[in-house]
């Protein structure tokens, strides 16, 4: 099992994480995401599916009162643990659970997910796949957060280019949501999703580039969803 310590340097904090190789590492979406949360001061935050536990850390240092972060994996909540404590992180509440099943009657000003996406037939590990068309997750976290948002709560969702931006823009408008876009990015394909790029090009929603090397790349749209 592969354990190190990571320095990283996020909106102007200096953070100390401890990665472990079998808990979802902070990786290009996920940096996305914490350096364009919007204003959290006094907000009572869900980090759903945290990980390494960065997007709560982060939450914290932007003024959240309190942070709920839940994880379907133990090793992950005991990882996510350990990098509260060497960040001196004390309003975060860690929750063992699949989805909103640790929160079932709460509600939150804001919840904040980057949830796994990558497509494919066999079984990623848990962190990273997200079923046969990459949705299988981010959906159930869109339709589960209307229940869990006060009113004019937002949701923070990013979507990678491979599972159908569109597809996305449309659920959460067909759920009520006032949709922003915060931020859009790129990166290039890693080992994974090379091995299965024939795979991802047969899906009806997938959309990818070529980079000016001749990289296949996909793009990343970060999704504000504001609860009418």
């Amino acid at each position: 099992m592969l354990k190190k310590t990571r320095t990283l340097s996020i909106r102007g904090f200096t953070i100390k994480l401890i990665v472990d190789s079998k808990v979802y590492p902070p990786s290009y979406t996920t940096k996305l995401i914490a350096e364009n949360l919007p204003d959290l001061k006094n907000l009572y935050v869900l980090d759903l599916g945290t990980g390494s536990g960065i997007l709560a850390i982060i939450a914290s240092k932007l003024g959240a009162r309190k942070v709920i972060a839940t994880d379907i994996s133990r090793k992950a909540l005991s990882t996510a643990a350990r990098n509260l404590e060497i960040n001196n992180i004390e309003n975060v509440e860690l929750r063992y659970g699949s989805l909103y099943e640790p929160v079932e009657d709460e509600v939150f000003d804001m919840i904040i997910s980057n949830p796994p996406m990558t497509p494919s037939i066999r079984p990623f590990p848990k962190y990273t796949w997200g079923g046969a068309d990459g949705r299988m997750i981010l959906d159930q976290v869109m339709i589960g957060a209307r229940k869990h948002l006060r009113k004019h709560g937002r949701l923070i969702i990013p979507t990678i280019s491979l599972v159908g931006i569109e597809k996305t823009w449309s659920l959460l408008g067909k759920l009520n949501f006032k949709v922003n876009v915060l931020a859009y990015g790129w990166n290039r394909f890693g080992r994974r999703l090379l091995e299965i790029k024939d795979y991802i090009s047969k899906l009806e929603h997938a959309d990818y580039f070529y980079d000016c090397l001749g990289k296949p790349c996909w793009r990343v749209i970060l999704f504000e969803a504001i609860r009418s």
